[in-house]
């Protein structure tokens, strides 16, 4: 299910994906598989940095038609494989000293579902002040982060079963 509630605090969407939670897990953390998903279509991916771990930091640099639109940035507060992965998520814009910059939180929910499905619940929080100053990206999160799971499940069906 994916819904709204109580308008600017959060929306939280429900999916089931084809691969295990351990992959969809790690499709969280490893930049060459979030290049694969972690922008909405109608952008590029141009650069991503990881540091997987709590209080690590992840940055994604996104563009449109060649011109850049900002970045993602995150830092990790939880990280529990393959189970949950909690973490800040700023919308940073072109130009942060003029205030484009929106703190948000993240929980990824993961669990086996199925034979080796995994059913994810992403719960995005702390929206108020994303609603308040950039209402247009506020109104696309939850098409974007419907896109982005749609890509996150091929790219998941993708990642190498796990060595250990």
């Amino acid at each position: 299910m994916n819904r709204p509630y109580e308008a600017d605090v959060g929306i939280q969407i429900e999916r089931t994906l084809r691969a295990p939670p351990d992959r969809v897990f790690r499709a969280f953390l490893d930049p060459d598989l979030m290049r694969q998903w972690i922008a909405p279509d109608d952008l590029d991916i141009d650069r991503i940095e990881v540091d997987p771990r709590v209080d690590g930091r992840v940055e994604v640099w996104h563009s449109r038609h060649g011109v850049s639109t900002g970045k993602f940035e995150g830092r990790f507060v939880k990280i529990d494989p393959p189970r949950e992965l909690v973490y800040r998520w700023a919308f940073v814009g072109t130009e942060p000293e003029k205030g484009e910059y929106f703190d948000t939180l993240v929980t990824v929910q993961l669990r086996p579902w199925g034979d080796g499905q995994t059913q994810i619940v992403v719960v995005h929080e702390r929206l108020a002040e994303l609603r308040r100053g950039a209402p247009h990206v506020y109104e696309r999160l939850v098409p974007g982060w419907e896109n982005c799971l749609d890509k996150l499940g091929r790219a998941a069906r993708e990642v190498p079963a796990d060595p250990r």
